[in-house]
């Protein structure tokens, strides 16, 4: 077990209670990849945590590594955006979950790869963007997981986090094609299941 201090960018995803004042906080970070991290006495009103420990939030996260847990030894925040989750509906949190998910399922917690953590951190800033409508939000849902599933080499892809743009030609592609994108991503992640079941 390393006591090692590790500095690094992340968004909370999700946040389970751990006794009766500490949390556990599920974060995609930019150099420790997905993980889980004790965040103790956050729910009690004087902490200075408190303010920046919730869902989608973006922070800067000092940690040490333990048994079970990355033990937080500070945190501040990165991006300021309560605001923007304020206003954002509930369809596109669940977007925002959905490309989360495909994350949880295709990356070991553990494995740093900073190019998916780039393009989640666009996707999501993006999605609390309030010049989205709730469908365009859905496409743009389906663009970042065609991007992410091209980082992590299950399909040939050349795209850069560029494809996250409205205004851009893949964006009006997947708009254009939406079936047939659903289809290779489906068909993609049924490949990977059974790819799993193999290797168990």
């Amino acid at each position: 077990m390393s006591h090692e201090i590790h500095s690094t960018y992340g968004i909370i995803m999700n946040i389970f209670p751990e006794g009766e004042e500490s949390v556990i906080a599920e974060c995609l970070t930019a150099d420790l990849g997905r993980i889980f991290l004790h965040i103790q006495g956050a729910k009690k009103i004087q902490n200075k945590h408190r303010l920046v420990v919730f869902p989608f939030s973006f922070v800067l996260i000092d940690c040490v590594q333990g048994k079970q847990y990355y033990r937080c030894t500070g945190i501040a925040e990165w991006k300021s955006n309560y605001k923007d989750l304020i206003n954002v509906s509930k369809t596109r949190k669940m977007f925002i979950r959905q490309g989360f998910s495909m994350i949880q399922r295709l990356v070991p917690s553990g494995i740093p790869i900073p190019d998916v953590f780039a393009a989640f951190e666009s996707y999501v800033s993006q999605m609390l963007n309030s010049d989205f409508s709730d469908e365009q939000a859905r496409i743009l849902m389906l663009v970042a997981q065609l991007r992410i599933l091209g980082i992590l080499g299950y399909w040939n892809s050349d795209w850069t986090d560029n494809v996250l743009n409205k205004a851009g030609k893949t964006f009006e592609y997947v708009t254009n094609n939406q079936r047939s994108v659903e289809k290779l991503i489906e068909r993609i992640l049924l490949e990977t299941q059974m790819h799993n079941r193999i290797d168990v």
